[in-house]
């Protein structure tokens, strides 16, 4: 069982590790959306997005059910991690030969055709790397995963750079992500050494009982993903690519911040099965609260900082040409707090083992979000787009929260939430009443008078911020 300390590390760790990873992800959406401009960042990233729908069926929620199958007792790690290895392999293989076939069918660009044909490759090794990261939750030592990932991430950067100065063009940068993904495969394996050996087992009885636990969870992913992904895909189909990088922008920095829901539940989801599991309800609920008040403490004064300074923040990323995804911006993070709470409760629905009754509301909420993008992207483009995406995460995160409420009981106190946003109300006058400066120092001033509310507001202290931590593995 991984202990407080080791948990507060590891999330520590694996923090610093997202922050530089991103830091360096948007230095290359600069260097890209200045090198492609709007029109072939457009094709960037509906190539990108087809073959992210692909990742997500070829997953088939084998990383996560890695994670919690690794962390059961008595288990023979080598043999549960080869077999993974060994299934997402061959699962791998098979459908991302499917992506560069079935795009074809689709009125897209030859770009975005050959695109999906050299990117297949990226993805088929990126989904390697990014199962294995549940290895080094299992063995507490994230600080090697947190290293492949950066390396990964600074090898991206300078194979971007070199293809903008030498070759700039959309197949030259997805050809980036090939080696550099390659090359995140090759360092997660080699630093998972002294814990498991990691090479592929074709134990096919054993696949059966991966699969049978994890296409549940596979299901609620692969649904999920229709209205995560589908709006950019709709988009693509029906309007200029130019539109598409504009609102591509906006949604990859939104990404930015949904690393965060998604890492800290990895980390806390053994924990909160094992409390569930062993008939430590109230302890259960604690840790759902404590987790709460974590999200909304870091979602709000975003939702609320991003309406100052969205513009001002995307033509800082992404050049003055994607001026018009500063709008954008603004209104898509407002479905971070959907993203949060259905990280949160997502995740819990698999603790409680209640995939298979969310896999309904997953298929419902994907008919909205389709039906939704043909309505209105045909005629009002990427604001129907965003529309739909707030729609859909609201009501995912209302259907999840609605199978955890109904299953452990298991409500948040809204009090922190309260004093969250008063925090960010006083936040958002402040900024208002500063005069006009660069964006990096109105958002560092936006922190520094967040965080003085909350503490004199008492909405959180610095024991309980270790306590947030530390609880759920308790």
């Amino acid at each position: 069982m991984i202990t407080p300390r080791s948990l507060a590390s590891n999330f520590s760790i694996q923090l610093l590790g997202k922050a530089l990873s991103v830091m360096i992800g948007l230095i290359v959406i600069a260097v890209m959306t200045r090198t492609l401009g709007a029109q072939s960042f457009g094709e960037y990233t509906t190539a990108v997005t087809y073959l992210q729908m692909f990742g997500v069926v070829v997953d088939f929620g084998l990383t996560l059910t890695l994670i919690v199958m690794i962390s059961e007792k008595g288990v023979d790690a080598d043999r549960v991690v080869g077999n993974f290895f060994g299934l997402r392999l061959i699962s791998g293989f098979l459908l991302f030969s499917l992506a560069p076939l079935s795009v074809l069918a689709l009125p897209y660009s030859s770009t975005i055709q050959t695109a999906v044909l050299v990117g297949s490759l990226a993805y088929f090794f990126m989904g390697g790397a990014s199962m294995l990261v549940g290895i080094f939750q299992r063995f507490e030592s994230m600080w090697r995963a947190a290293l492949a990932e950066l390396l990964n991430r600074f090898v991206l950067l300078g194979l971007t750079i070199a293809a903008a100065v030498y070759a700039p063009g959309v197949i030259e940068m997805v050809a980036a992500m090939v080696v550099s993904n390659l090359i995140w495969l090759f360092l997660m394996i080699r630093f998972a050494k002294p814990f498991v050996r990691v090479r592929p087992l074709f134990d096919f009885k054993f696949w059966i009982t991966i699969l049978s636990r994890s296409w549940p969870i596979a299901l609620s992913i692969i649904f999920n993903l229709l209205y995560l992904k589908g709006d950019i895909l709709f988009l693509a189909y029906f309007r200029e690519p130019a539109e598409v990088g504009l609102y591509g922008v906006a949604y990859r920095i939104i990404d930015v911040m949904t690393v965060l829901p998604v890492m800290f539940m990895g980390l806390v989801l053994p924990s909160l099965v094992s409390a569930w599991s062993n008939g430590r309800k109230e302890e259960f609920k604690q840790h759902v609260a404590r987790t709460f008040d974590l999200f909304m403490i870091a979602v709000i004064p975003v939702i609320v900082g991003a309406q100052i300074v969205s513009t001002n923040l995307t033509v800082l990323i992404a050049g003055s040409e994607f001026e018009t995804s500063g709008p954008v911006l603004a209104l898509l993070t407002l479905a971070l707090l959907g993203v949060f709470m259905g990280a949160l409760y997502g995740h819990l629905v698999v603790a409680l083992n209640k995939q298979k009754i969310m896999t309904l509301g997953y298929v419902a909420v994907a008919i909205v979000a389709i039906t939704g993008y043909l309505w209105l992207i045909p005629d009002y483009g990427m604001w129907g787009a965003v529309w739909v995406t707030l729609v859909s995460e609201a009501l995912i995160a209302g259907l999840t929260f609605m199978v955890v409420y109904k299953t452990s009981g298991a409500l948040p106190n809204l009090m922190v939430t309260f004093k969250a946003l008063v925090s960010a109300g006083i936040m958002y006058l402040a900024l208002q009443a500063m005069p006009s400066t660069h964006v990096v120092i109105t958002i560092l001033a936006g922190v520094i008078v967040y965080t003085f509310c909350l503490f004199a507001l008492k909405a959180v202290k610095l024991s309980e911020i270790k306590s947030m931590l530390a609880k759920p593995t308790l």
